[in-house]
């Protein structure tokens, strides 16, 4: 089987993660295939906010839960959304247009490149949940997110601990061709 395509199918969402933090090298070679992913018009109108401090992780963590608490979602105690991992990249993109498309590409590069250099990876959408904590203002400042961009999605990376998850059945009757 190609390299690329053992890689597409062989990625799965990691939920435990070793206390080792990712090389920089390994990891600027993962954001920039993150960022070399395609985007409506060529704009790429997106922005990351990588996240290596562990006490910055566990505070964004800390917000999240809180946001979700107040949102009335229930929360297992010692709940970690990023599952400790040792590197979170927050995404967020320019108002409009198919930004979250743009978005869904440059997160799907991270976790493809992640995974093809031998690191886990999970998508994370409960970060949204910072925003029912504090003033969005606060929270964008907090994450560096530029001013006429919005928060969209983050993915922790680092060493898997244990084996990864087993593939989970594919839906059926997905695709219809037309010739």
């Amino acid at each position: 089987m190609n390299a690329t395509i053992e890689t597409i199918m062989s990625r799965r969402s990691i939920r435990s993660y070793q206390d080792r933090p990712i090389p920089e090298e390994d990891l600027q070679q993962i954001i920039e295939c993150g960022i070399y992913a395609p985007s409506s018009r060529n704009k790429q109108e997106w922005h990351l906010t990588v996240i290596t401090n562990k006490e910055k992780i566990d505070e964004v963590n800390k917000m999240a839960i809180e946001g979700m608490v107040r949102f009335g979602i229930n929360v297992d105690e010692g709940a970690h959304i990023f599952y400790h991992a040792p590197c979170v990249i927050v995404l967020s993109s320019k108002i409009g247009g198919f930004s979250e498309v743009n978005i869904g590409c440059v997160i799907e590069n991270i976790a493809i490149a992640a995974k093809s250099l031998g690191y886990g990876s999970c998508i994370i959408g409960q970060t949204r949940y910072l925003y029912h904590k504090a003033v969005k203002i606060d929270i964008d400042r907090i994450l560096k997110i530029p001013e006429g961009f919005e928060h969209d999605l983050a993915i922790c990376l680092g060493y898997p601990k244990g084996k990864a998850p087993a593939a989970k059945p594919r839906r059926e009757k997905v695709v219809d061709y037309i010739y």
